[in-house]
C-alpha cells in the first residue's frame, strides 16, 4: 500500500534540516519504532542531524554506545514509582503527573534549541496536548504518529482518566503540523477529528536495529509451539486463544507483561486449567522477544477489537512465521496477501482452534515454505513486498517522507 497524503503538492526541500525524534517510552516496541525511524531519517538526504529524546535506560535497551551516530538524549524525567493509595496519594498523583508533563515539555524543548530553526520534531507519542510548546523556533514543525486512532478502552463509557487520555491524544493531533497513521482506516478516523494533513503509511517490517551478541534465554522451548506475545491487555483476547489451544491440543506459550495484576491473575488461573498452555507475566528483552518469534511455529493474534497495525504481525511477516489472527479488518488489511496469514472468528472456539491446528501442523510438518531469516531481513510478502531488503529498508521511506514533509502551519 502506498502512502496517502492529504497535500501531495508540498514542495520538496533542497536544504537538509535537523530532525528530533521524541519517544517518552524507554523500552519495547514503541522505542524500537522511534529508533528505527531515527536511523531511517539519518540516511535521508533531506535530514541533517538526528536526535532521539527518551527516558533514562533507552540507550542501554537499544545497545547504543556514546559514539552512536544518533544523538540519544535521556532527559525525559524517569517514571515515578506507584503513588500510595491513600487519600493524600490520590490527591497528589494528578499534580505530580502534570508537573512531570511540564518537565517533559521542557526537556524536549531544550533539545529543539540545539536543532536548526527549520527542524522537524517527530513525536512517537500523542501525550503532548500543546506540541508547539516543544518547538524552540516558530519555523520548526511537528509531525506526530498516532499509533492507536481508536483507543483500546470502550468509548461508550470511558472513565475520567480515559477521557483525559483521549483529550491529550486528540489535542496533540489537532495541533501538530503533520499527522501520520499506520493504515488507511486509522487515517480516516483521525481525519474525523483534525483538519491537519494526515498521511497513512504501512507499519514497516524491516529494521536497522542490531541485536546484542548475548544469547537468548534458555526459556525458549526446543519443541514447536504457538505463541501469543507482547503487552497483555484486555482487548487482546488472550483467554480466547488459550481456550482454542486447549480445544485443539496445541502447545501455546503466552509471554508479555500484563497491564494489570487482575488480568495477570485471571490469565494465570486460566492457563493452569489448560494442560497445554504455558503462561508467564514478564517483560522480555529485545533478544528474547525476537527469539520467541523466530522459533515459533505459529504467531497467534486473538484480538477482540483492534483498529491499528500490529507490531507483532509486522515482525511475524518479516520473519516469515505463520500467523493465525482474529478476523478483524485492520489485521487483514495489514497482512495483505501474506501467504501464511489465516483469519478466523476468535469467539468461535472450535473454528479458531481448527485454524490454529491447521497452521501449526503445516509449519511443523514442513508442508509450507518454512525458510526463515531474522526479523526485518526476510523477503517480504503482500503489502510489505518492498520491506524486506536488509540493505535498503525501502518500507521506511513513506514514514520518513511523511515526517520530513511537515511544514509550520
Amino acid at each position: 500500500m502506498s502512502a496517502e497524503h492529504d497535500n501531495p503538492s508540498r514542495p520538496t526541500r533542497t536544504t537538509p534540516r535537523d530532525a528530533v525524534v521524541v519517544c517518552p517510552t524507554e523500552y519495547g516496541g514503541q522505542l524500537e519504532h522511534a529508533a528505527d525511524l531515527a536511523l531511517a531519517l539519518l540516511e535521508d538526504p533531506q535530514a541533517d542531524r538526528v536526535w532521539l529524546v527518551s527516558r533514562p535506560g533507552a540507550r542501554e535497551y537499544l545497545g547504543w554506545g556514546s559514539d552512536h551516530p544518533i544523538q540519544v538524549v535521556e532527559t525525559v524525567p524517569p517514571r515515578r514509582p506507584q503513588s500510595p493509595e491513600s487519600k493524600l496519594g490520590k490527591l497528589v498523583k494528578p499534580v505530580l503527573q502534570v508537573a512531570d508533563l511540564l518537565r517533559e515539555h521542557a526537556a524536549v524543548r531544550s533539545v529543539a534549541k540545539q536543532a536548526d530553526g527549520r527542524a522537524v520534531l517527530a513525536l512517537d507519542s500523542t501525550k503532548y496536548p500543546l506540541p508547539r510548546v516543544l518547538c524552540a523556533s516558530r519555523n520548526q514543525a511537528v509531525s506526530v504518529f498516532v499509533h492507536n486512532a481508536q483507543p483500546h478502552f470502550d468509548l461508550t463509557n470511558p472513565s475520567v482518566r480515559e477521557r483525559v487520555l483521549l483529550w491529550l491524544e486528540r489535542s496533540c493531533a489537532r495541533r501538530s503540523d503533520q499527522v501520520i497513521t499506520h493504515g488507511q482506516d486509522q487515517g480516516e478516523i483521525v481525519r474525523g477529528y483534525t483538519a491537519k494533513p494526515v498521511t497513512a503509511v504501512d507499519l514497516p517490517v524491516s529494521s536497522r536495529l542490531e541485536l546484542a551478541d548475548a544469547p537468548a534465554s534458555s526459556a525458549i522451548p526446543s519443541t514447536p509451539y504457538a505463541l501469543c506475545i507482547g503487552e497483555l491487555r484486555a482487548n487482546k483476547g488472550i483467554e480466547l486463544a488459550m481456550d482454542a489451544a486447549v480445544r485443539a491440543d496445541i502447545p501455546l506459550l503466552v509471554r508479555g507483561a500484563a497491564e494489570s495484576p487482575e488480568l495477570s491473575y485471571s490469565l494465570a488461573r486460566r492457563a493452569a486449567a489448560g494442560r497445554c498452555v504455558d503462561f508467564a507475566d514478564e517483560f522480555l528483552s529485545r533478544e528474547d522477544f525476537n527469539a520467541f518469534i523466530l522459533n515459533a511455529a505459529v504467531i497467534v493474534l486473538p484480538y477482540t477489537h483492534f483498529d491499528a497495525h500490529s507490531g507483532v504481525l509486522a515482525k511475524a511477516v518479516g520473519a516469515e512465521v505463520s500467523v493465525v489472527s482474529s478476523d478483524l479488518a485492520s489485521l487483514r488489511a495489514q497482512a495483505g496477501d501474506y501467504p501464511h496469514f489465516t483469519a478466523a472468528d476468535v469467539h468461535d472456539t472450535d473454528a479458531f482452534g481448527a485454524a490454529l491446528l491447521t497452521a501449526f501442523d503445516a509449519a511443523v510438518s514442513g508442508s509450507r515454505d518454512s525458510s526463515r531469516q531474522p526479523v526485518g531481513e526476510g523477503s517480504g510478502h503482500g503489502t510489505h513486498a518492498a520491506a524486506a531488503s536488509a540493505s535498503k529498508h525501502q518500507d521506511w521511506a513513506p514514514s520518513v517522507a511523511a515526517v520530513m514533509s511537515a511544514e509550520r502551519a
